[in-house]
């Protein structure tokens, strides 16, 4: 229970997801550098823009259950529809 006995807000069905079956296991050797957690699109695509072409990173999808990817392919990061794993 949090303060004065109210309980949390659920988690979004996509970070549920997230948080009940695909933390723990990749947590287990460690978070691989290239997965970033559940931040925006703008966030990844300002990540990667002073990285080579090529960089890329994964993250918890903010619109469905999954991951996207999100690469940089020119000037300006692109966001890659969602894969799953």
């Amino acid at each position: 229970m949090t303060e004065a006995g109210k309980l949390p807000l659920p988690l979004p069905p996509r970070l549920d997801w997230f948080v009940h079956t695909q933390m723990g296991q990749l947590a287990q050797d460690g978070v691989p550098e290239w997965f970033h957690g559940a931040i925006s699109r703008e966030d990844a695509e300002n990540l990667l823009e002073s990285q080579p072409l090529g960089s890329f990173l994964i993250r918890v999808s903010h619109s469905h259950v999954g991951y996207t990817l999100s690469y940089n392919v020119s000037a300006e990061p692109k966001a890659a529809a969602a894969i799953s794993w």
